[in-house]
């Protein structure tokens, strides 16, 4: 049984939502899945009308209830009582609706199911900058109630064991999988100049993905042929009115260019010269696995788990308070010629080919939902 606030056909809440996709469709063969959801996107004021309400749905390779507010609580409570499910997986750490509630009631039902939960990334430190009395509220009172103390953690590398443990005590039960990222490589090759530059940003527009020391880092090239498009869904409608307000004021020569459904993000990226991406945390960030699968070059911060980019020759990754370098290397980007940018091009299909397999993250997770 899998909890995910947002699922297909939503795609605006991004990676929690192709992780969780991409789980069901690779190991549909060993395991039943259930999916419990809501019946609307991120940020959807109507649900879904294309979907059956508060009912189970047959799919391919799994079943899924999209609930509405009013059913949502009786639903999972009737599914819980009469269900054995090997594994409840819960993904997220913060959602009342589709963790903190549910996991209220399994921890008064007496179940043998195991039960999971993928923080996704939310315990890392750029995360927890964000509302952090909040959180530092939240994290005190469950630790001392011992809210979580039948929970099995599901980390993605050995920083989010470290975040974890750091959180709920050492003798946290952890288990480390990496996601899964079905690739699709686009072997596409664009024409690069010296002296002009595309940049994408592509991500939900949030204070956590830091599209603001984006603009700020482009404001102090002024550079006329560096261009940006940004992609993503807009969670924070404030952040979102600062940054456009910024936009119009610098003259800046960037265009919000909306929503990217999952079917054009190659497409469209395979378009651009480099993914500038300073975020304030990722867990995994698949939208950095979609650009290098694009062949588009990385300029990230180091609050990610991809580093040592330069050294590979596919992009860089820069702390944030380096401002000087993240502007040194866009300046290098628009300098860049053909020849030395298609071979950032042709690392970028490369090295993630290469990265995914060695990861070996379907036998991984495989094997973690049999432990």
């Amino acid at each position: 049984m899998i909890f995910i606030e947002w699922f297909i056909p939503g795609f605006k809440a991004g990676g929690p939502i192709k992780s969780v996709f991409n789980i069901v469709n690779t190991l549909s063969e060993y395991f039943s899945f259930y999916i419990i959801t809501s019946d609307r996107d991120i940020g959807d004021k109507q649900p879904y009308t294309e979907v059956d309400l508060n009912k189970w749905i047959e799919k391919e390779r799994y079943k899924i209830a999209y609930l509405s507010e009013n059913e949502r609580v009786n639903f999972i409570a009737k599914t819980l009582d009469h269900k054995d499910f090997s594994l409840i997986y819960f993904n997220s750490l913060y959602s009342k609706n589709y963790t903190l509630s549910p996991l209220k009631t399994l921890n008064k039902l007496k179940l043998d199911s195991k039960i999971m939960i993928a923080p996704r990334g939310m315990l890392g430190k750029g995360a927890l900058k964000i509302k952090p009395f909040k959180k530092k509220i939240f994290l005190i009172l469950t630790k001392q109630t011992g809210f979580f103390k039948k929970v099995i953690w599901h980390a993605t590398d050995n920083e989010e064991i470290d975040d974890i443990k750091l959180a709920f005590g050492n003798k946290s039960i952890v288990i480390k999988a990496p996601n899964i990222s079905v690739l699709n490589i686009n072997n596409l090759e664009i024409g690069k100049k010296t002296d002009d530059l595309k940049l994408v940003f592509f991500s939900r527009i949030s204070p956590k993905k830091n599209l603001k020391y984006t603009l700020e880092r482009l404001n102090e090239l002024k550079k006329e042929n560096i261009s940006m498009d940004i992609f993503g869904s807009i969670e924070d409608e404030s952040y979102w009115d600062e940054c456009r307000e910024y936009i119009a004021n610098k003259g800046l020569k960037v265009q919000y260019k909306g929503l990217l459904h999952p079917d054009e993000v190659n497409d469209r990226l395979s378009n651009y010269h480099f993914l500038f991406f300073p975020t304030l945390h990722e867990n995994y960030g698949h939208v950095i696995v979609e650009a290098l699968t694009a062949g588009c070059g990385l300029i990230l911060s180091t609050n990610t788990p991809w580093s040592d980019l330069n050294r590979i020759n596919v992009g860089w990754d820069i702390e944030l308070e380096n401002k000087e370098e993240f502007i040194k290397v866009i300046e290098k980007c628009y300098k860049m010629n053909q020849i030395k940018y298609n071979i950032i091009r042709n690392n970028c299909y490369n090295f993630i080919t290469n990265e995914i397999e060695k990861q070996n993250a379907v036998a991984l997770t495989k094997k973690m939902f049999l432990q």
